[in-house]
C-alpha cells in the first residue's frame, strides 16, 4: 500500500518525454474536467508536494486528508491542463476529516477553503455531488490529474485521465488488507492496467456517464502504478454528511 505524497520540489517540472501517458491514461483538453484543480502543498523546509482536488462550489474544495497532513499552506490552480497556468489562488484555511488515521489511511477526505469566491467559467465548475448510498459496483468512472506517468517517472505537464471500472470491496480485499478497505472505501481498476499515481492524491474519480464524484484518490499498491492493481479511492457517499456540516453542500 503506498499513499506517499509525490515531493515536486525537484522533479515538478521535468519535462514529460513525447509519447508518454499517465499510467495509460489520455490527455485531456481544456474544459473536459472544470471541476478538476490541482494543489501544490507548502509543506515546510522549502519543500512542496502535488495532489489535486474538486471544486465544490465558489470556495470549497474537496481533497484527500493526507495531502494536507503536513500543509502549511495550498497553492490552488483552477481552469487550466496545463501544469502551469490558470486562476491561482493560496489558501491557509484547509482541514482534513476529525477521524482521519494515517495507519489504516481511514476517512481520508479534507476539504480547503479559498480564500475568495471563484467565478464560474467554461473551464471553472463546481463537480456534481452523489445522492443516496449506491455502491457503483460495475460502473465505468473517470480518473484524472498530473501526477506520476509511471512509478519513478516524471509527473506530467498536462491533465490526463483514464477509464477505470469499480470493483467490490471483497474483491479489493484480495489487494489490500481488510483493515484499510472497509465501507467508506471505494476501489476500482483498469482493464488496460490503468491507474492514478503518486500526485494524482485527493483528485476526482467521478461516473463516466454523468461526471458524479464518487470518489477521491487515496492509495495504490506499493509496488508500482502500472502494475495493474487496484486503487483505493474515499467513497465519497459516506462522507455526503461531513461536507455537509462544513459547507453547507
Amino acid at each position: 500500500m503506498s499513499v506517499a505524497l509525490l515531493l515536486v520540489a525537484s522533479v515538478a517540472f521535468a519535462q514529460a518525454a513525447p509519447g508518454l501517458r499517465v499510467v495509460n491514461g489520455e490527455a485531456a483538453t481544456l474544459g473536459q474536467f472544470p471541476y478538476q484543480v490541482r494543489l501544490t502543498l507548502n509543506v515546510g523546509n522549502g519543500q512542496r508536494a502535488l495532489c489535486g482536488g474538486s471544486l465544490l462550489n465558489e470556495e470549497w474544495v474537496l481533497t484527500a486528508g493526507h495531502c494536507v497532513q503536513l500543509a502549511k499552506s495550498v497553492e490552488v490552480h483552477l481552469g487550466t491542463v496545463e501544469f502551469d497556468g490558470g486562476l491561482v489562488l493560496e489558501s491557509t484555511e484547509f482541514f482534513k476529516h476529525e477521524k482521519y488515521n494515517p495507519l489504516f489511511v481511514a476517512n481520508d477526505v479534507a476539504l480547503v477553503k479559498l480564500p475568495q469566491k471563484v467565478e464560474f467559467s467554461e473551464n471553472v465548475q463546481p463537480v456534481r455531488l452523489p445522492t443516496g448510498k449506491e455502491d457503483f459496483v460495475g460502473e465505468s468512472v473517470v480518473v484524472s490529474g498530473w501526477g506520476l506517468m509511471e512509478t519513478g517517472g516524471p509527473v506530467s505537464q498536462d491533465l490526463r485521465y483514464a477509464t477505470l471500472k469499480v470493483i467490490t470491496n471483497s474483491e479489493c480485499q484480495k489487494t489490500f488488507s481488510p483493515l484499510v478497505v472497509r465501507k467508506t472505501t471505494l476501489c476500482a481498476r483498469g482493464d488496460e492496467k490503468e491507474s492514478p499515481c503518486n500526485g494524482d492524491s485527493g483528485g476526482p474519480l467521478v461516473l463516466a456517464e454523468d461526471k458524479t464524484l464518487v470518489g477521491v484518490v487515496s492509495f495504490g499498491h506499493a509496488l508500482g502504478c502500472e502494475k495493474g492493481f487496484p486503487a483505493a479511492f474515499a467513497r465519497v457517499t459516506e462522507f455526503r454528511d461531513w461536507v455537509k456540516k462544513h459547507t453547507g453542500l
